[in-house]
């Protein structure tokens, strides 16, 4: 269920902040309104460290509530990277009193600007600054950025106190190392606590498929829930896995329903194993419930395995061909055209063009990680508004061939889970709700909440399903006809069975097509810096025969 941070009045007309679960922006007001709370304004929070605690009331009662506050590990992590941002400046203070010292670059005695390298220090300083700040907004992702960033920014200090013995480079040197280190542990606990509060995502789907198969077998032979989990954490092999089920048979010997412990947990058991779970409880099917969770899951994970190893080779052909080319531009080209430039030859435009590049690879290494990384900041950050990240899964929809594979997933996956939802005694309202969190794209999101706001005004599901522009139309008059007879689950996982076979087929011809277009696009980049490097020195060998 997402969470909500709100500002709002309370009866007395006094400030209040705090934060509330809801499905909607609409339901946290009114159960704010019901506690005579005003909102004045909502955000929705997305992928931070939310998570769910188990706490006492005043009566003793125990319950589930909402807690924002990051990981003291994470605090430290923010306040460092706007540390390491100071300390970035101060370099750059320092290097700009320095004696500045004339840098070769391809065989000419030419420097650095130097108003180019204060404006890679200032962005750089200013990305840490940014950076810790969303690490202090809880946003996981600036984790293992700052990481790299620290990285970087340890190096040329350590190598300072390695090869010039300047000590006072060692606290530079210190305080980026322990940013990098903090970061890796904070991303360490910020998955330990299965923080994905916004995202509403398993981050282990095989470790969670198996242990909910044993937890069903288990309780189908009759065996307690506090037991099963016991014999479950002797089976686990993850730690991670052994700490969350040692955390549910706690929660479970305290007396509290397994349904509200799983809260605890999102990050391994997201809102649709949660509910599924409450219906299993409230019928007493416990044990089959957990049967077609399982079956879920592991159908989930056969369907991310394929897209994984769909786009596996084309991510080895992009990593391999950017790694040759920063060879070849670091290494080989700056030493072939060192000659080519003592020759005093007029170059063709595109070894200069080469000459450029590889230069300015050189000098600004640093600039060409970081700007990327920046860029992914900003979009991280436009993706948390709603227009931008409406029209971007929009567009997504739309690619040529990746946007007909996304629809045609995602229609799978709303197929199926509709229907394992429904087979578990789950009203269609609350299906519906649960199933919008798990689409992973805002505007079959909008769709599903438009075929829910129309059950609700009297409408029946098919006729929004058609109308949405989104969904196939076989799909709206299938739905239609499970409708009229009373199987609309069995439909539904006629359609998703239709539709898994078409990912496949989608799959096999991307892939096809992938493979030709990585070779043609390789040889292009390669030939091109080959050609540039060949074609001056076949001039200087004709100019030499015709001496």
């Amino acid at each position: 269920m997402p969470v909500y941070e709100y500002k709002a009045l309370d009866g007395k007309g006094r400030g209040a902040t705090g934060v509330i679960d809801a499905d909607t922006p609409r339901d946290a007001r009114e159960k704010l309104r019901f506690q005579k709370i005003y909102v004045t304004e909502i955000v929705e929070v997305r992928g931070t460290a939310a998570k769910r605690e188990v706490v006492k009331n005043d009566l003793g009662e125990k319950k589930v509530v909402i807690s924002t506050q990051l990981p003291a590990v994470m605090q430290a992590c923010g306040i460092l990277a706007f540390m390491a941002a100071g300390a970035e400046i101060l370099l750059m203070l320092l290097a700009m009193n320095a004696p500045v010292e004339a840098t070769q670059i391809a065989g000419q005695g030419a420097q650095a600007p130097g108003a180019m390298n204060l404006v890679v220090k200032l962005v750089s300083a200013a990305a840490s600054a940014m950076f810790g700040f969303a690490i202090l907004k809880g946003r996981a992702w600036a984790l293992s950025v700052t990481a790299l960033f620290a990285l970087i920014g340890f190096f040329d200090p350590f190598m300072k106190v390695i090869n010039d013995n300047d000590f006072k480079m060692g606290i530079f040197a210190l305080l980026f190392g322990a940013l990098a280190a903090m970061c890796v542990l904070a991303y360490a606990k910020f998955r330990d606590i299965g923080a994905s509060e916004g995202n509403d995502k398993i981050t282990n789907l095989s470790e969670v498929t198996a242990i909910t198969r044993q937890l069903a077998t288990l309780l189908h032979s009759g065996i307690p829930l506090a037991q099963a989990l016991t014999a479950c954490i002797e089976q686990a092999d993850v730690p991670g896995l052994q700490k969350v089920l040692r955390h549910l048979r706690e929660q479970v010997s305290q007396g509290i329903d397994f349904a509200s412990a799983l809260e605890t947990c999102p990050g391994y058991f997201n809102s649709l194993y949660v509910n599924m779970v409450r219906a299993g409880q409230a019928s007493g099917q416990l044990d089959d419930v957990l049967t077609r969770i399982a079956e879920y899951l592991a159908k989930q994970n056969k369907m991310r395995n394929k897209l994984i190893t769909a786009m596996t080779y084309p991510a080895i052909m992009i990593t391999i061909s950017t790694l040759v080319v920063i060879a070849l531009m670091t290494f080989v080209v700056p030493k072939i055209t060192t000659i080519l430039i003592e020759q005093k030859m007029e170059l063709p435009l595109p070894t200069q063009i080469l000459i450029g590049v590889s230069n300015f690879m050189q000098m600004y290494w640093e600039l060409c990680i970081k700007l990327p990384l920046i860029a992914f900041f900003f979009l991280q950050g436009a993706l948390q508004t709603e227009k931008f990240r409406m029209a971007w899964d929009r567009g997504l929809l739309k690619l040529p061939l990746f946007g007909d594979l996304l629809k045609k997933t995602a229609v799978s996956r709303f197929a199926i889970t509709f229907s394992v939802l429904l087979r578990s005694g789950l009203p269609a309202l609350d299906c519906l709700r649960i199933v919008k969190k798990i689409v992973g794209n805002k505007a079959l999101m909008a769709v599903i909440q438009d075929i829910h706001d129309s059950i609700v005004e009297g409408t029946d599901i098919s006729t929004p399903v058609k109308k949405s522009g989104v969904f196939p139309p076989v799909v709206g008059y299938m739905i239609a006809v499970g409708e009229q007879t009373g199987e609309l689950e069995s439909l539904l996982e006629r359609v998703a069975l239709a539709y898994d076979e078409e990912v496949d087929i989608s799959l096999t011809r991307l892939t096809a097509l992938i493979e030709p277009v990585m070779i043609v696009f390789m040889a292009v980049i390669v030939g091109g810096i080959v050609a540039a490097v060949i074609i001056p020195m076949m001039q200087m060998s004709s100019q030499g025969l015709n001496k």
